[in-house]
């Protein structure tokens, strides 16, 4: 890509690796409201992906049901798994500020297409669509992903305690080793549509299309990666991503099989500057200390400018992990 095609070739410099990221701007992205599906699911339906919801589905897709070439339908209606870019920072009493945040999926493209669109949904919880997030342009980042993933279960085997997590379930500290996520292109362009227009935000389904030269083709059996995030921060820049998390179930690690959403992928994050885990101190307030507080300040936000999109992603966060997390999400294949 280069800037005859609208997209121009960056180089940053991230933990002293030199890094190139296609971006693409203006035009190429745009973020479209599919509303909400009607009622009738049951919270069953909902979790697990019924035929029932995804119907109900295909009808809100209209004619681009036909060309889903990877989907996972199913997802929880309780968390606020946020995408978040706010400023200022919020102090957590658990002894940081909460870290700015992107989200993504991975997913293995079944053959030889054309990507037209990615569908996704925000979540239920009181995040779910927060007054800064209207209107506030945002991206999305294709990654190629490379190797063989396997489960790293930090230490902790069926019969212990994770070390940190939303539950004590030794699954809630796993991370996916062995690949490497490889940038292909920055897709910007657009803002977000005011999802408080017409109510509170809660479980709408986001189309992100994308027009020339950002339209990629993707390869049969080879894995991707999409993130999502807001481009600048703001006040109150957040919303949520529907999504099923399987991290409390008690069985074995594994990357695929009962236990999974989704076989083909994993969830991903890309937290602040990319430090994992980020300092943490006790207190109820932040530091007085200038230096400390500049330390954990600098961890929790993202580096300016093109920078950010060097920082590789991963499926470690702090409290949680995205090991067993899929969003529900479409691909829809050019047509």
């Amino acid at each position: 890509m280069n800037n005859a095609t609208g997209c121009r070739l960056v180089f940053a410099l991230v933990t002293t690796v030199l890094v190139n990221v296609t971006v693409c701007a203006a035009e190429p992205l745009t973020v479209t409201s599919l509303g909400r599906l009607p009622p009738g699911l049951t919270e069953q339906d909902e979790e697990s992906g019924t035929e029932a919801k995804w119907q109900m589905v295909r009808s809100l897709l209209g004619r681009s049901a036909d060309h889903v070439v990877v989907k996972q339908v199913g997802c929880n209606l309780g968390g606020n798994t946020s995408v978040r870019n706010s400023s200022p920072l919020t102090w957590k009493d658990k002894g940081y500020f909460r870290r700015a945040r992107d989200l993504g999926q991975v997913f293995t493209a079944p053959h030889d297409f054309t990507l037209d669109a990615i569908v996704v949904r925000t979540g239920n919880g009181h995040l779910a669509f927060l007054p800064g997030a209207a209107r506030a342009r945002v991206f999305i980042q294709l990654f190629e992903v490379v190797g063989e993933p396997v489960i790293n279960d930090n230490g902790t085997p069926p019969g212990t305690d994770a070390t940190h997590g939303f539950s004590t379930n030794h699954r809630c500290d796993d991370t996916v080793d062995g690949v490497e996520y490889q940038p292909i292109q920055v897709v910007a362009g657009s803002s977000m549509p005011d999802l408080l227009d017409s109510g509170d935000g809660k479980l709408i389904y986001l189309k992100w299309s994308f027009s020339q030269p950002a339209k990629l083709d993707m390869k049969r059996g080879k894995q991707y990666a999409f993130m999502v995030g807001f481009t600048a921060p703001g006040p109150e820049r957040n919303f949520t991503l529907a999504n099923r998390n399987l991290a409390s179930l008690p069985n074995p690690p594994t990357i695929a099989g009962d236990a999974d959403n989704y076989p083909g992928g994993w969830g991903l994050r890309r937290e602040g500057n990319g430090v994992t885990p980020p300092r943490k101190i006790s207190g109820a307030k932040p530091p007085t200390d200038h230096v400390l507080l500049g330390l954990m300040t600098a961890q929790s936000s993202f580096p300016r400018g093109e920078a950010r999109f060097a920082i590789r992603p991963t499926c470690e966060g702090y409290p949680d992990v995205d090991t067993y997390r899929d969003l529900e999400f479409y691909v829809i294949a050019d047509h």
